[in-house]
């Protein structure tokens, strides 16, 4: 009797076990097939649908991190500034230490202006990951729009010193030197900035003012 209630017990937990795997296997499934849709969707400049691909199971997968920070990605891309914040939020939820979903954030809310929510963002992923390049530029370029130019420049300077090439940092320091009257400064930067992308029209924008 008590060998059939061990055999009944090993026959359940195995079956109870084999069935978890098949589901778990079957939402694997599931979400790799939605990925796959959705990244030659957007490989065909076909946001909405990319988007599409992930929103019609998520109801099943909402507390997934890819999903959200996915689709936080998607809705950025095909200008749905908003619905973009809210996924990267979430995703935020779900792995409160992952810097690339508070980057990601970062972009709808600058779209949409919020350059105080940039700047607190970012002074967050710093508290995560100290002297962040990404962060110290988002300040920077935070900053600027908001006209406070000495701190935007503190901020252009330390992420310059890592990146002395980088396209969007010398642009960014040189608009900064631009408005604090540091044209020469400013004119250096933008030539970089030149070299890096020589048919970049934001590089060439900037070079017409600077030789006027």
């Amino acid at each position: 009797m008590i060998f059939k209630e061990k055999t009944m017990k090993k026959i359940i937990f195995t079956t109870t076990f084999l069935f978890i795997i098949t589901i778990i296997n079957a939402q694997q499934n599931e979400l790799l097939t939605a990925f796959e849709a959705s990244y030659t969707n957007e490989k065909n400049l076909e946001y909405a649908k990319a988007a599409y691909d992930l929103e019609s199971i998520y109801l099943k997968y909402m507390s997934n991190y890819e999903i959200n920070l996915r689709l936080g990605w998607l809705k950025n891309s095909s200008g749905d500034l908003k619905e973009s914040e809210n996924y990267y939020t979430k995703a935020m939820e779900l792995k409160p230490l992952a810097i690339e979903a508070i980057y990601g954030k970062i972009l709808p809310l600058i779209g949409q202006e919020k350059y105080n929510s940039v700047i607190k963002l970012s002074e967050k992923a710093l508290t995560i990951e100290p002297n962040d390049t990404k962060a110290e530029y988002f300040i920077g370029l935070a900053n600027y729009h908001k006209k406070n130019y000495l701190k935007s420049e503190k901020y252009l300077e330390k992420a310059i010193n890592k990146y002395p090439f980088d396209l969007d940092i010398n642009l960014m320091l040189g608009w900064t030197k631009f408005a604090l009257g540091k044209k020469n400064e400013a004119k250096s930067l933008f030539q970089v900035a030149q070299r890096n992308s020589p048919n970049n029209s934001r590089v060439k924008t900037a070079i017409d003012l600077i030789n006027k």
